[in-house]
């Protein structure tokens, strides 16, 4: 009896001092409401990028006439957030791989919000410009950084779904700002304030800021990814906050979790070994060079590619859509082909150019309402993505939209009526919606320490790809509709191709690691239950 007693000792002991890798630690903290809370923090700071970057293009009629800005300058506000965020990703990727995802977003996203408020005020069109560049530039951290701050909190069991989800934040902005402009950009306001006339723009700007204080609100609500603590070597700091979320997710106490060592990682990047200039470049430039190694260095071009031109198509489709729209419904009775609409159209520069005289502040409530409409849409395949994308991988989701989008921009040479335009153009835009995709295939393919730099890079180039595609398209479109139509139809095929050599191929590995790590674990939970008892 006493041998039997001392072997169910030594029996328990290892199990109870073995060391848990990063996979199976987060898997036994399961998944409830600490991360409901963080999927709807980290959708805030998603959504306060978009609203901001989008939210211009909804008062540049009203800041045409309260600013007196001229068609050029209206096209380089517009651009000014987009190149904002596109000087700034490298940096934010860089501090969020260095300082730490959640206290770079804290900072990034409140000196976004300043720059914001500023901009409500301001007494010119260059300063505008100026405040919104400055905008973009701080609140890019929002973009890339927030898909490491969820998916780093997540095991490899339901990362994918989450972050999928995550993108769904970019959908619900955009029924969230042309909302909010047809609450407040038809209002008419007399008087001034501050020496500037009340205008119902400046209003809209600062309700816009509304989103991005909420997500810092809820920031300061989230600790640093037990992963990336892990990595920067601070092993108890990441225990702790595994217990925190063990102890939200089942509602017991922290000193419940089961795991009490963690397998240690190394290979993280800390500021605090920045002591000079040279020390920074340095930094940056080992935080750099990994995403080029050669064997990352083909997928990296690959993912940043097809980043730019989904992108470029979808922003360039939807910075002219209300326009074609209204095109349409005026010619919706005649049975005339889109292209032919198109090609009878005045552009925008000529119909300034003799309107010039008139300044028309109305807002255009069927627009603001057509947005949201597509805004819902992209809401339901986003969450249909999320639902089907460990059945049918991700890689097959994206070359299946491809193919329905080919299909889409062959109809739109014949089709005629102004429903079945309007549902193909809608799925030809939504081909953006595959970036969020993309986005998930580049977080899984990169390392922990490179993360965020490997991220906010690719975004970069994506928005990139927004800018080009939102001044080049449009001016293709009005000029030769048709060959414009047959060499995106070219370029999506090539990008359908592309698109099969993404890094997915272990997807099935992941699956099944993530299953067996879940069973282990799960079978040792049970054991030291029984050994405690």
């Amino acid at each position: 009896m006493l041998f039997k007693l001392t072997g169910t000792v030594e029996k328990c002991k290892p199990v109870q001092s073995r060391e848990y890798s990063f996979e199976e630690a987060i898997t036994l903290a399961g998944v409830g409401r600490f991360h409901l809370k963080l999927l709807l923090i980290c959708g805030m700071c998603f959504m306060a990028v978009m609203v901001e970057i989008m939210g211009v293009s909804l008062i540049m009629p009203l800041v045409k006439c309260d600013l007196n800005a001229t068609l050029g300058e209206q096209g380089i506000l517009a651009s000014a957030g987009f190149l904002g965020v596109v000087l700034s990703s490298h940096a934010m990727g860089f501090l969020a791989d260095t300082w730490g995802r959640v206290a770079t977003l804290r900072i990034a996203i409140a000196l976004s919000a300043i720059c914001s408020i500023v901009s409500a005020f301001s007494v010119n069109i260059w300063m505008l410009i100026v405040c919104r560049f400055l905008t973009g530039f701080f609140i890019s951290g929002g973009q890339a950084c927030v898909f490491s701050l969820c998916g780093e909190f997540h095991g490899n069991g339901s990362r994918v779904r989450h972050v999928t989800l995550l993108s769904c934040f970019m959908c619900i902005a955009m029924m969230f700002a042309p909302a909010v402009a047809i609450g407040i950009l038809p209002l008419q306001f007399e008087g001034s304030l501050l020496g500037l006339p009340l205008s119902s723009w400046r209003l809209f700007i600062i309700a816009d800021v509304s989103i991005s204080l909420i997500a810092i609100v809820g920031l300061y609500a989230l600790p640093e990814t037990p992963k990336y603590l892990l990595v920067q070597g601070n092993v108890e700091e990441a225990l702790q906050t595994l217990g925190k979320i063990y102890e939200q997710n089942f509602g017991r106490s922290a000193g419940d979790y089961p795991v009490k060592r963690l397998s240690p990682q190394t290979g993280g990047a800390s500021l605090s070994s920045v002591h000079s200039f040279c020390d920074a470049v340095r930094l940056v430039w080992q935080q750099t060079v990994p995403l080029f190694y050669r064997s990352r260095v083909f997928h990296t071009l690959n993912i940043c590619t097809t980043q730019f031109i989904i992108y470029g198509i979808a922003q360039g489709i939807f910075m002219w859509f209300p326009t074609i729209l209204n095109e349409l419904g005026k010619h919706s009775g005649e049975g005339s082909l889109l292209c032919t609409i198109l090609q009878g159209f005045n552009t925008p520069a000529e119909t300034e150019i003799a309107s010039d005289s008139v300044c028309h502040i109305a807002a255009d409530i069927n627009t603001y309402q057509v947005m949201i409409c597509i805004g819902g849409a992209f809401t339901v395949i986003y969450l249909i993505f999320a639902y089907t994308i460990d059945m049918i991988g991700k890689r097959n989701l994206l070359i299946g939209w491809m193919m329905l989008t080919i299909v889409c921009l062959i109809l739109l040479h014949w089709l005629e009526n102004f429903a079945l335009v309007v549902i193909a153009l809608t799925i030809s835009m939504a081909i953006g919606n595959c970036g969020g995709l993309v986005s998930t295939i580049a977080m899984d393919f990169y390392p922990t320490q490179i993360n965020a730099m490997g991220m906010c890079f690719i975004m970069m180039v994506g928005r990139l790809g927004a800018v080009v595609g939102s001044n080049l398209l449009g001016r293709l479109l009005f000029n030769s509709c048709d060959t414009t139509f047959w060499a995106l139809l070219g370029v999506v095929s090539v990008l359908s191709v592309m698109t099969y050599f993404l890094p997915d191929q272990a997807n099935t590995a992941n699956t099944s690691k993530a299953k067996s790590d879940s069973i282990s674990s799960a079978t040792t939970s049970s054991s030291q239950e029984i050994s405690s008892k």
